[in-house]
């Protein structure tokens, strides 16, 4: 008899439908987790646009000896959007900062649990963030509310997108508990405990 026909054999009764991207909910989890790597792509392009405004108003200064009146308002603005966008896909990696000593110390069942009530959680407290971070921008939009320095940028594009990380990560907290519904463990990153 042939070992590889039986190695082929246990391999895929490892792979549950569950565990396997395009098993249960995975309709719903494949697309949050497509636009939470969009967000951490832009997260990305505001830490190099931080990165050539910082560098920019250094060399203006000490070549020109004058200040770019922009850098550092529209770093600030990059900044929420880096901390914002970015966060869902830490959350998904497992890179955001988890105590895992209760989880290791209790029964599988008892902390498949906690962990799904951590989850709630965090869902309900993301959510209220986005919808709090949301009315922001759009109070912002209505009044035509603008920034109090010489740019007087209107706040309604950089709190949108400080907004739009907020319900990225939101999505992720429910693709979260949809991956644990489904069976999975939540990703812990390498370093991190």
């Amino acid at each position: 008899m042939d070992n590889r026909s039986d190695n082929s054999l246990d391999q895929s009764s490892e792979q549950s439908p569950a565990s396997t991207p395009s098993g249960r909910f995975g309709a719903l989890i494949a697309p949050i987790d497509a636009v939470t790597r969009a967000g951490n792509l832009i997260a990305g392009l505001a830490l190099l646009a931080i990165l050539v405004m910082i560098t920019a108003e250094i060399v203006s200064r000490n070549l020109f000896g004058r200040s770019l009146p922009f850098s550092w308002d529209y770093s600030a603005y990059a900044m929420g959007t880096a901390f914002m966008m970015g966060a869902a896909d830490a959350l998904r990696r497992g890179a955001h900062v988890r105590v895992t000593a209760v989880l290791e110390s209790v029964p599988r069942p008892l902390s498949r649990v906690i962990e799904f009530g951590a989850c709630l959680a965090g869902l309900a407290a993301c959510a209220a963030l986005a919808w709090a971070l949301s009315e922001m921008a759009w109070l912002s939009f209505q009044r035509g509310s603008t920034s109090s320095t010489v740019m007087r940028t209107p706040l309604v594009w950089p709190q949108s997108l400080v907004a739009l990380g907020a319900i990225i990560l939101t999505l992720q907290c429910a693709a979260q508990l949809l991956r644990l519904s489904r069976g999975e463990r939540l990703a812990e990153g390498a370093a991190i405990e």
